[in-house]
């Protein structure tokens, strides 16, 4: 799938998400068939018994899902490049606290790699930090709930 049809989903995809919120144009790694092929590749690769990092995809599925919610119908006030990239930092943090289950280490891991960015300020260290605590307290219900 990566070959052929999501070329952006290629790698472990934390450096990809750190240079797109950093500045850097990758091409295809903020895209609904990145996301799509990452998905299906982690999920083949762990159901297969290889062994596969869970913090790079994660973070990079999260991005992905961060990126969407900017063009859900209503939220056209977040349509700008610095909102984008703020929901990007969140939903790779979340992807990282939810890999780990540790929402401080999320919004830390994001502040480290993005604190070159002049958009990155401590209230989006708040906002990235609720996000990963409620990405992992919804991890958890659902993880309750499948194993009572």
């Amino acid at each position: 799938m990566t070959t052929y049809w999501g070329k952006g989903a290629m790698g472990s995809g934390v450096a990809e998400v750190i240079g797109y919120i950093n500045g850097v144009n990758y091409p295809e790694a903020i895209d609904i068939k990145t996301v799509i092929t990452k998905i299906f590749g982690v999920v083949l690769a762990v159901a297969g018994g290889i062994a596969v990092g869970k913090e790079g995809p994660l973070a990079h599925i999260g991005a992905n899902v961060g990126a969407a919610l900017v063009y859900l119908p209503g939220l056209t006030f977040l349509q700008n490049d610095r909102m984008k990239r703020g929901l990007i930092c969140a939903g790779a943090s979340a992807g990282v606290s939810v890999a780990f289950g540790a929402p401080i280490g999320g919004a830390l891991f994001m502040y480290e790699l993005s604190r070159e960015n002049p958009a990155w300020d401590f209230k989006l260290l708040w906002k990235t930090f609720i996000t990963c605590a409620v990405a992992v307290f919804t991890t958890g219900l659902f993880d309750n709930a499948l194993h009572g």
